[in-house]
């Protein structure tokens, strides 16, 4: 990969190691290059735990909610014959919307023969961006670190839209910077949305029975959007070679083996960074980086 690419750091469950090795490679490689970091896990965002940065507003984000004028109503109900998501019921003398399940497509507001519905924006959260006025004592990895952050409101249901909108930006950096992605856990909607088009998929898993049962669920995802990935066994020296024998059996590219490490949980308690503490960490993501350029030519 000599050119600028998208990576996203992937894991099939929660607790992995994915933000720790997302956060990380963006450091080892902010000591060369401009670097962009974007957190999509907007339910529970963490990346900036570790980077301790001064966030700003960056825009907000939101779906178009319909909103029904009953003088106008007829309770023809098409809206709701229309709505595949169910997010309209419409009575003899009333239209009940249910925003928990409103997409926001705006279908019920074009189908409305009596243009009795109008929509209205409601916001389900935030991106936010690091502030980067930094003065000239900011190290290397500060200077050449961009990073993004999306947030969804406490009691919203709808994630994608805030990930769409986070991968807008990471497309537009990609002209003059490399990417990197800290996707949300697990194989749901969020996950789909955020590994679309992506140029490697990183898997963050660990050698027990769970997390070799949600790695083989995450596999076959990126298989079904045709990306390329390798894999990365964290505590690899905790459990059984569950993860080997799955490796090498399908021949999976596997990246990096982390082994089981209190110096890292010393660090991650205390909110601190792997990259920049001691060469051995250095040195690891170092070939983390390596062997992904060799397994994606």
């Amino acid at each position: 990969m000599e050119y600028e690419t998208i990576i996203g750091v992937a894991s099939g469950k929660g607790g992995t190691g994915k933000t720790t090795v997302a956060v990380n490679l963006s450091l080892h490689l902010a000591e060369q290059q401009p670097v962009t970091l974007i957190d999509l896990d907007v339910e529970e965002p963490n990346d900036n735990h570790f980077l301790h940065r001064s966030m700003a507003h960056f825009q907000d984000v939101g779906l178009l909610r319909p909103e029904v004028d009953e003088d106008s109503c007829t309770h023809c109900g098409l809206c709701a014959e229309l709505c595949e998501f169910n997010a309209l019921a419409v009575l003899p003398n009333q239209v009940m919307i249910f925003d928990e399940l409103c997409h926001g497509c705006g279908l019920c507001s074009l189908a409305c023969p009596e243009n009795a519905i109008t929509e209205n924006f409601h916001k389900l959260g935030e991106v936010t961006r690091s502030d980067n006025s930094l003065s000239s004592e900011s190290s290397i990895y500060e200077k050449n670190l961009t990073f993004y952050e999306g947030t969804l409101n406490v009691g919203e249901a709808i994630a994608t839209p805030i990930i769409h909108e986070l991968k807008k930006i990471a497309f537009d950096r990609k002209k003059d910077e490399q990417v990197i992605l800290d996707l949300p856990p697990g194989s749901a909607c969020p996950v789909v949305e955020g590994l679309s088009d992506l140029d490697f998929v990183i898997l963050v898993t660990e050698p027990t029975p769970a997390g070799e049962h949600d790695l083989r669920i995450a596999i076959e995802l990126v298989k079904q959007l045709e990306l390329p990935f390798g894999i990365i066994s964290n505590r690899s020296d905790v459990g059984d070679d569950r993860i080997i024998r799955l490796v090498k059996e399908n021949d999976y590219p596997l990246l990096l083996e982390i082994p089981h490490d209190t110096e890292i949980l010393h660090l991650y308690s205390r909110g601190l960074p792997l990259i920049g503490t001691t060469q051995r960490f250095n040195e690891l993501f170092k070939r983390l980086w390596t062997n992904i350029k060799e397994g994606n030519k």
